[in-house]
């Protein structure tokens, strides 16, 4: 779980603090004795979702550093400033001659001066963007992401999970329940401080994470040709 919360992305690990602190509670366990008692079915099928949720986590922060990749290489159209009382009317426009700039493909290129001061100038709008995106105080990059998808969007993120993934999160949950017959699970009470059920919550978090990783990393390996390897993917490791 250390090696997790140092290597994983910081917004990854608050947003699954976060949706265990909204689902467990927020009473101080140092003041607060609550003790959480159920079944056996109840707790997998709540482990099941927490492994999902991990699950989802990860696509989510797949699509999101997709979409922002995309928005750095899109930079937006520059802006002209006519009525600014930042600029000098007019300055801009006596600027005259071309810029050689490198380019790492073909070398040394000309540009029109111009032309590449409205290129910096649309760079400059991108980076302030960020900047703004970055300092924003007390929100999730990711929460924040998932909140603007539409339903359907949001139930791809779960329901792209191969038939390989489920087996392996049911096989894990029965190991940890030492209980697999359906009606012993129905009879088989589980009791648990909130504290400890809030920690197992968050390592099924992370578990979850690390088998989309794992999973993604089997998929690439498919379609390379290369033999799949077994040692696992450490977690919080991106691909």
């Amino acid at each position: 779980m250390e090696l997790f919360i140092k290597r994983a992305p910081p917004q990854v690990v608050d947003a699954m603090r976060q949706t265990v602190t909204n689902m467990i509670g927020t009473l101080p366990p140092q003041f607060f004795a609550v003790t959480v008692t159920t079944v056996a079915e109840n707790l997998a099928q709540l482990m099941y979702s927490v492994l999902m949720t991990g699950y989802m986590f990860r696509n989510a922060q797949y699509r999101l550093e997709l979409q922002q990749s995309l928005e750095q290489i899109a930079l937006p159209e520059p802006k002209e400033e006519k009525d600014s009382a930042d600029y000098a009317p007019g300055t801009q426009k006596k600027v005259t001659g071309e810029v050689i700039r490198w380019n790492k493909t073909t070398g040394p290129e000309k540009i029109d001066a111009v032309k590449y001061i409205e290129l910096l100038e649309a760079e400059i709008d991108e980076l302030s963007h960020q900047v703004a995106r970055k300092s924003s105080q007390g929100s999730n990059e990711l929460l924040e992401y998932l909140k603007t998808l539409e339903p359907q969007n949001l139930k791809e993120l779960a329901s792209s999970a191969g038939e390989d993934v489920v087996f392996a999160m049911n096989a894990f949950i029965k190991r940890l329940l030492a209980v697999s017959d359906p009606a012993q699970m129905k009879i088989t009470v589980s009791e648990t401080s909130a504290n400890q059920l809030a920690n197992l919550m968050f390592w099924l978090m992370i578990v979850g994470y690390s088998i989309r990783n794992i999973e993604v990393r089997f998929d690439m390996e498919r379609v390379l040709g290369a033999a799949p390897k077994i040692g696992e993917l450490p977690p919080g490791e991106n691909i």
